[in-house]
Formats: C-alpha cells, sequence, structure tokens
C-alpha cells in the first residue's frame, strides 16, 4: 500500500513535468522574435502570421510588422502585449495597413525587461483567430 504522502509527492512530481513539458512544447510553437528577420508562427486556426520588429525590441514604444504570407484574406483586428511570468499587459497599441497589404503595430509599449507574449487577434472570412509570438525585452 502507497501511503498518502508517496502519493501526493508522485503526483506533484508528475504535475511539474507535465507543466514543464507544456511550457517547452508552447514556447517551442510561439516563436520568439528576434532582430534579424521574421518569425513565422500560426494562429489557432492555422493561418500563416509573420511578424517582422522594425528595429530591435527594446523597453519602451516598438513597432512591428505583420503579414499573412499565404492567405491575403486574413486581416490583423487587434494587437495587445501580456507579460505572462506578471499577468500585466501594457495599452494596445495602433494598428494601421500597410503600403505592402501587411500591417503595422505602433507603439507597443513594452516597459519592463523580460519575456512577453504579442497577442494578434485576426479574422479570416468572419471567423476570428488567434497568434501569440514571444518577445524578450532585454
Amino acid at each position: 500500500m502507497i501511503s498518502s504522502r508517496v502519493a501526493g509527492a508522485f503526483a506533484l512530481a508528475l504535475l511539474l513535468v507535465t507543466a514543464c513539458g507544456d511550457a517547452a512544447r508552447d514556447e517551442a510553437a510561439l516563436g520568439a522574435l528576434q532582430d534579424d528577420g521574421p518569425v513565422r508562427v500560426s494562429s489557432r486556426q492555422r493561418v500563416d502570421v509573420d511578424v517582422r520588429s522594425t528595429a530591435p525590441i527594446k523597453l519602451g514604444k516598438n513597432t512591428v510588422l505583420v503579414t499573412f504570407p499565404a492567405d491575403p484574406r486574413a486581416e490583423l483586428t487587434s494587437a495587445s502585449a501580456l507579460m505572462p511570468a506578471h499577468g500585466h499587459g501594457s495599452p494596445e497599441p495602433k494598428i494601421a495597413r500597410g503600403d505592402d497589404g501587411g500591417f503595422v503595430v505602433r507603439d507597443l509599449v513594452l516597459y519592463m525587461s523580460g519575456r512577453w507574449e504579442l497577442r494578434l487577434t485576426l479574422r479570416v472570412d468572419e471567423h476570428e483567430d488567434e497568434a501569440i509570438v514571444a518577445v524578450d525585452v532585454p
């Protein structure tokens, strides 16, 4: 017979391994926005989304470009930044249509160093969707 203390320790260890595995998988699925080119992620509905920063990511205001290379029907409807480790976000940035058919996200305020998530809401044929890109602020 296994004691409740041993069973509890086993359950906690299993939970931690599962959570860490999910976090690693989720982080790999996110892709991290770098300074050396675009990052491509897939939305929940498998729409490809390319995100590129116009300058190295920094504390303060940033600008990123968002395109949908395989689906010109896709439209960026909103963007937000969330710092999951602290549970807070930043003011909603401005979105404008770019000259190349993509979208420009201006005034993306990242006011603290660390890992942020850029959450992009998009619409394709009246269906709302979401893509998430990891952003590391030095």
